[in-house]
């Protein structure tokens, strides 16, 4: 059947989009990515139909190896000292306007006040007091003064860490006010606490979070900033935009020419997500550039998005041998975090031992999305006991299990929104490149980007600390008690504040053989 759109035939259209797909990365950077886009928007949008079930289950490792409280006990480094409510030693000060100027000098000196900056436009000046002064003390004793107009100590103002993405309002995953995303209202305050963590930290270009999924569209706007760089592979180049392939595997790492990652069903160096727009979904909700002025914005503003393309274009499947090498790809290459947006019901002993040599990086797993227990029928990798890993269940806007999302109370560890989720989306599938979808696909990639928020915040926390961390600092919640581990959905600013020192108490899918599938 010919596309209405630019008259060629779907067979057509798909060969250009294999063609793609194979197509090794050798020009220029930014000419391939720009000049390699399909425009036709023909396709088997399958996605849309299936969309609220988009992402695979992984019921985590549960058995942590340690009890709890003695892990995180002995994680803790001592309290750090609280931000103050104001500036020590200091006050801000106005005289009355009938207290004549020449003498303001002279009145501070008998206050025992010294000028630090007077702000002329509004009459006032900021003033340190005598050494030891305190503060309260100092306010309480010149209120009374009748020369004095105002005093008040220099208060620390909170500073509003909301990105200028435009979007963003969308985004209730991050900032639930009780907005309305897809026709549903959600339920203000239930979301991880963004913008409060962001406070702490936006997240490090230093941390990288590998995305075993589709493929990326690499040249979206909010994607393209964070992009990983191989640097093994630049030769003499002095950015990703001036490199150019030479056929060489200059790293020694086993992949030629693979300056941004890998596609390990082509065996190219081009992990361009050409079928579903899934991984771009995924890799956006992780790490989308935050406060860039455009799109969305992702949990960790500023880390950077390996793309590990497995997926097969005809059948749509993700083959455990993709999936495999890929994990040990992300793992030799130095990725912190690798989120596993899919899953399968075969217990492969491939996909196992891939797994489980992975010890430096967290692996965060999707818990499937067939409203099913995992405890009674495992989907894996999420039902593999690790202690650096993750399974996540999905929540909706009212602090809600999801419908769709799988569970277990001893083989889902943590739940994380994952419906009606606003992110980047391929522009090969559409292409405005944005797109909201639903599942624990969606889920999944927020708790990969809290953990590069703990990496980014301290950068010697192992990935077995920063399961610890993220599964006991959360939102404990009546809909998920007895469902999982944790009982809750992730509090990101929670994670942060208790490894500051501040515990936060002050003021699926149908399944071929061996092909792990995207439900």
């Amino acid at each position: 059947m010919p596309c209405r759109h630019c008259g060629r035939r779907e067979s057509a259209v798909a060969a250009t989009v294999v063609a793609v797909a194979a197509g090794v990365l050798s020009e220029p950077f930014n000419r391939f990515i720009n000049h390699k886009t399909i425009r036709c928007p023909m396709k088997k949008i399958i996605w849309l139909v299936i969309g609220l079930f988009l992402g695979l289950s992984f019921s985590a490792a549960s058995a942590l190896e340690l009890d709890a409280s003695k892990k995180l006990e002995a994680l803790k480094a001592p309290r750090a000292e609280q931000v103050p409510a104001f500036v020590p030693g200091e006050v801000l000060i106005k005289f009355r306007s009938d207290a004549k100027t020449a003498s303001t000098d002279s009145l501070k000196k008998e206050m025992g006040l010294t000028a630090k900056k007077d702000i002329h436009a509004i009459g006032a000046t900021l003033v340190t007091l005598n050494k030891g002064e305190d503060v309260q003390s100092a306010v309480d004793r010149l209120r009374n003064d009748p020369r004095i107009e105002y005093v008040e100590p220099n208060y620390y103002m909170k500073p509003s860490v909301v990105p200028n993405d435009p979007l963003f309002n969308q985004q209730w995953g991050l900032q639930n006010t009780g907005q309305t995303v897809n026709h549903v209202t959600g339920k203000p305050g239930a979301d991880i606490q963004a913008t409060d963590a962001w406070l702490l930290t936006p997240g490090s270009d230093a941390i990288i979070i590998a995305v075993i999924d589709t493929g990326v569209d690499m040249g979206h706007p909010d994607i393209r900033p964070n992009l990983w760089v191989n640097t093994g592979e630049l030769a003499g180049a002095a950015s990703l935009d001036d490199w150019q392939a030479n056929g060489l595997d200059d790293d020694g790492n086993g992949y030629k020419d693979d300056i941004v990652g890998w596609d390990f069903n082509f065996n190219t160096n081009n992990p361009i997500d050409f079928r579903d727009g899934h991984g771009t979904h995924v890799a956006g909700i992780a790490a989308a550039k935050g406060s860039n002025t455009a799109g969305v914005t992702g949990v960790s503003w500023n880390s950077r998005i390996m793309p590990l393309a497995v997926q097969e274009y005809y059948t749509g499947g993700l083959p455990i041998s993709a999936v495999a090498n890929a994990l040990v790809y992300a793992e030799v290459n130095g990725a912190h975090v690798i989120n596993l947006s899919l899953g399968t019901y075969y217990n492969s002993i491939t996909l196992q031992n891939a797994i489980h040599f992975v010890r430096r990086a967290v692996i965060i797993c999707a818990a499937g999305n067939d409203g099913s227990d995992n405890d009674i029928r495992p989907l894996y990798p999420a039902s593999y006991s690790q202690s650096n890993l993750i399974a996540v269940a999905a929540t909706d806007a009212n602090d809600e299990l999801a419908f769709f999302s799988n569970y277990g109370l001893n083989s889902v560890d943590v739940a994380a929104p994952g419906v009606n989720i606003l992110s980047t989306i391929s522009r090969h599938v559409f292409p405005g490149g944005y797109a909201v979808l639903s599942g624990t696909s969606m889920a999944t990639p927020m708790v990969s980007g809290l953990a590069a928020l703990l990496f980014s915040f301290d950068r010697s926390l192992t990935a077995t600390q920063v399961v610890s961390i993220i599964t006991s600092k959360v939102d404990e919640l009546p809909s998920l008690s007895g469902r999982m581990v944790s009982g809750g959905r992730i509090n990101a600013l929670k994670a942060l504040q208790w490894l500051d020192g501040d515990d936060g108490n002050d003021s699926s899918g149908c399944f071929i053989r061996s092909i792990v599938t995207v439900p």
